[in-house]
């Protein structure tokens, strides 16, 4: 037993699970075996083999590893078993023709060296970035592996420093609900004058799901919603909340009318549009929009969950899908249509400085997740240890990635989600530590019993800026929470810019001074999921806490003296720095973002909740019914806030401040 227990110990370090952490108060948190085990278990790993698990991590069972991320002229590592010797090899590179176009292949005899026992190193030619097949033959064995070429450094679209204005399009509104053409108009008025417009993530998701409606509670990461279409709008329907059940059956229902009379096209082969937007995408994107669309269907018949369809649906075969899309092909056609439809408003978005967001996670009953079963621990998931915010920690309901079965897939799924959302000139990712180091908590366990797993952070950083180069968008990682700074600094030193809440950028004796931003990263007042600048000062986010038993009344007490304590700081901070000229609300928020103009981030991003000194935030995490995420419309119409005066005081400041700039 005592054997067992260490080789599952052993067995959870190779797999990932990392065997301690600091919480947010800095204390050593220790894993139990209990935990260690259930991991690697929901990992498919049984203890059963656990040997031979041991020697899958520590040497690949083939020669070749499954996946190989280097930087121009980098070597490959191989293993050879037995007792072989090499001194020659015969390697041929060819195109990755799933994500990059065709090409010839070139062939080079190399000379390896070894540089360990059973290793050798193979030297690869200097290749343009890309993707490519890598075949290397020796004098009894030939294997055949991925190869991926990547550049130091993400794309960086702009020069200036710049700023932009974050846009929730549930939280618009006109005479129609919020649609891209709202998005558009706002767009067009920030480029005028000199403003990005950032957006709340596009994915699939379920709006007839109280839970589903978050735009981070993905059917798919890949594919977009069409809720938003501004073909067939929906009016108004309440000045206040944005009713997703209600605005999607009527968007739906507008859009299948609207798809019979494109349909009578498509039969008659006249729809030259979408089929030159479907030929269009690259070869594993164009049959993934096949299978998405085969599981729309299937969910729609069968019910949302597709962990209670029949076995034959549950776990199908590519042979069984193309049956479906062929034995149904208007139904099935009709997704399809909805996501060119999505995809040919997004390119009218092109032209204008625009950030998209792409979440972390997709949730237990997507389509990500049926289609990739394997790759993910369906008997756990991502989650957050306790922390200040929430003493008892978060449960996401969204099964983990598995690490290494990633890297087995040649991360494919990854660099297929990337280039999904890398469809303007900057985008953000949603929790970019989980690069790093992801919370996963055994299914039926709390918080308090999850861990750590690691991730192979190198080469996923160095995907992300070889797509961010390939399709020129800039990148900015929401890396907030708990973390070694190391993990920062890497995601700097490749140009993914690092986020700077204002709130959280203190020290235990003072606020830092706008001097010390980094000047790769975002800097904002808040995000959505912390309390606007007025719920901050008013302790309305600790309240609500209270009220909602995620803390207790001593609990609160702390929290609100803590509270007054980062006040007078800030007061301070400011004070410090020449910029508080009044004790108004609207004088403080002038005053912080004049300390945020001045730091030397590339990018500012302002929310309009702060601007318009509205009190409510976005999104409480910790609670679903108990509060209306993800609903709340601004209190004005798109076009009566562009004509408030507060919006040229802030143009002045930003341009005073030398963040306004042509986009042109």
């Amino acid at each position: 037993m005592k054997q067992l227990k260490q080789l599952i110990c052993e067995l959870s370090d190779l797999a990932g699970v990392i065997p301690f952490y600091y919480d947010c108060k800095g204390n050593y948190i220790e894993i139990s075996f209990e935990t260690k085990a259930q991991l690697i278990y929901s990992m498919g790993i049984s203890p059963e083999e656990a040997l031979h698990w041991i020697e899958y991590f520590k040497s690949y069972p083939a020669f070749l590893e499954p996946v190989y991320v280097i930087e121009p002229g980098y070597p490959v590592e191989v293993y050879l078993k037995g007792c072989c010797r090499m001194k020659y090899a015969m390697i041929e590179i060819f195109p990755f023709e799933e994500l990059a176009d065709k090409g010839d292949a070139l062939c080079f005899q190399v000379e390896c060296s070894p540089v360990a026992e059973k290793k050798y190193s193979i030297p690869i030619p200097s290749l343009p970035i890309g993707y490519y097949r890598l075949r290397v033959s020796l004098e009894k064995t030939t294997g055949e592996t991925v190869l991926i070429v990547v550049p130091e450094n993400c794309f960086v679209p702009y020069k200036n420093k710049i700023w932009g204005l974050q846009c929730n399009l549930w939280s618009l509104k006109e005479s129609a609900e919020g649609n891209f053409s709202h998005l558009r108009e706002l767009a067009e008025y920030l480029k005028s004058i000199g403003g990005f417009i950032s957006i709340n993530p596009l994915h699939f998701n379920d709006p007839e799901d109280i839970c589903g409606i978050s735009p981070y509670s993905a059917i798919s990461r890949q594919f977009n919603t069409p809720l938003y279409l501004s073909k067939c709008p929906v009016q108004l329907k309440n000045e206040k909340i944005f009713e997703y059940p209600s605005v999607w059956k009527e968007k739906m229902e507008y859009l299948r009318k609207d798809f019979e009379a494109f349909y009578r096209d498509y039969i008659n082969a006249d729809a030259r549009n979408f089929i030159a937007y479907k030929n269009k995408l690259c070869p594993a994107i164009r049959e993934d929009l096949k299978f998405f669309s085969v599981f729309c269907f299937l969910r729609e018949r069968f019910g949302k969950d597709w962990q209670s369809w029949s076995p034959e649906f549950r776990h199908p075969s590519k042979e069984v899908l193309n049956k479906i899309y062929r034995d149904n092909e208007k139904e099935v056609l009709f997704y399809e249509y909805l996501q060119w439809l999505v995809d040919s408003e997004l390119e009218e978005i092109k032209k204008y400085p625009v950030l998209l967001d792409m979440g972390f996670c997709s949730i237990k009953s997507s389509f990500d997740v049926w289609i990739n079963q394997e790759l993910y621990a369906l008997k756990a998931e991502y989650g957050a240890p306790p922390d200040d915010f929430n003493p008892k920690g978060q449960k996401w309901g969204a099964p983990p990635v598995i690490p290494f079965k990633l890297k087995e897939k040649a991360y494919l799924p990854f660099i297929k989600t990337l280039r999904a959302n890398m469809k303007t000139k900057l985008l953000r990712i949603d929790h970019a530590l989980g690069l790093f180091r992801a919370f996963w908590i055994p299914e039926g366990s709390s918080p308090y019993n999850g861990a750590y797993v690691r991730y192979p952070w190198k080469d996923l950083l160095g995907i992300i800026a070889l797509e961010s180069q390939l399709n020129q968008t800039g990148v900015i990682g929401e890396d907030l929470g708990t973390a070694e700074e190391w993990m920062k600094n890497e995601l700097i030193k490749r140009k993914i810019c690092s986020w700077r809440v204002f709130y959280f950028e203190k020290t235990q004796e003072r606020y830092k001074p706008s001097s010390i931003y980094p000047e790769d990263s975002l800097c904002s007042i808040t995000t959505h999921d912390l309390p606007t600048l007025k719920g901050f000062w008013n302790g309305k986010d600790i309240e609500l806490r209270n009220k909602f038993k995620i803390y207790d009344e001593k609990q609160a007490h702390n929290a609100f003296l803590e509270r007054q304590n980062d006040k007078e700081k800030i007061i301070a901070l400011l004070k410090e720095e020449s910029l508080l000229e009044g004790d108004s609300l609207k004088e403080l928020f002038f005053a912080i973002l004049r300390f945020l103009a001045k730091t030397p981030s590339k990018y500012l991003l302002l929310y309009p909740e702060d601007i318009l000194l509205l009190e409510e935030q976005i999104n409480f995490p910790g609670t679903t019914t108990e509060y209306p995420n993800w609903q709340r419309k601004l209190p004005f119409a798109i076009d009566e806030i562009i004509k408030l005066p507060i919006f040229k005081e802030i143009e002045a400041i930003l341009k005073e401040a030398g963040r306004v700039h042509s986009f042109d």
